[in-house]
Parts: structure tokens; C-alpha cells; sequence
């Protein structure tokens, strides 16, 4: 018997972590206006150790997404609008350098800030 993992386990954890999202559709459907979405804001800690010894720390920040609320899925070079993420704190605009699905229901989405330079 098959499980439903999108339907059973992704619809209450993203009702309750998931915040708003605007999303910036350049890439995945040029022309298109913004549209609103959620998904779950995450980032967490990379360390890669160099030949040398040295240890290198970075972070990764990631938006998981269901794929169900999706009509076309986010892509590479896409942009998104966090307002606050769940604990109120304000966030920004990022661009999606990297999407994954996980087979399923969910897409990885790998975020980083987007800036203009003056």
C-alpha cells in the first residue's frame, strides 16, 4: 500500500512552519507577474576541511517547497520575497541558485540574498 507523504506529513508541517512567500518568476515563466506562495525558511552551517587543516565555514540557506502548490515549479535564477521569516525577523529578497526535489512532494530550493549594486 502506497503512502501519500505530500497529503499525510508535508500538509501539517508546512501549515505550521511555513511562512509567505512572493515569488519573482524571471526564469521559470518569463513575463508572468509575482505570484504568492510559502514555503519553510532553513539555514544551517557548512564546514569543509581544506588539504592544509583548515577549516572553512560557510552556511547554506534553504526554501523547502511542496510541489503540489505549485502549477510551475520555481527554477534556477527565479526570485523570492521572504517578509519575515517564523519568528518575525525580516528577511529580504533571494535568488534561487539551485533547485532539488526529494522524489516526494518537495522541493529544496538553495537561496542566497539578492542585492543590487549602485
Amino acid at each position: 500500500m502506497a503512502v501519500n507523504l505530500d497529503v499525510l506529513l508535508q500538509g501539517p508541517i508546512f501549515d505550521f512552519w511555513a511562512v509567505p512567500v512572493t515569488f519573482r518568476p524571471f526564469a521559470s515563466q518569463p513575463g508572468q507577474p509575482d505570484y504568492q506562495g510559502r514555503g519553510i525558511l532553513n539555514t544551517y552551517s557548512l564546514d569543509v576541511a581544506g588539504l592544509d587543516g583548515q577549516i572553512y565555514s560557510d552556511q547554506r540557506t534553504i526554501l523547502d517547497i511542496r510541489e503540489s502548490e505549485f502549477a510551475v515549479l520555481p527554477q534556477q535564477n527565479d526570485r523570492l520575497v521572504i517578509p519575515l521569516d517564523c519568528n518575525n525577523v525580516p528577511r529580504g529578497e533571494y535568488q534561487i541558485i539551485d533547485a532539488s526535489s526529494d522524489g516526494g512532494g518537495q522541493t529544496m530550493l538553495t537561496i542566497r540574498i539578492y542585492e543590487t549594486i549602485m
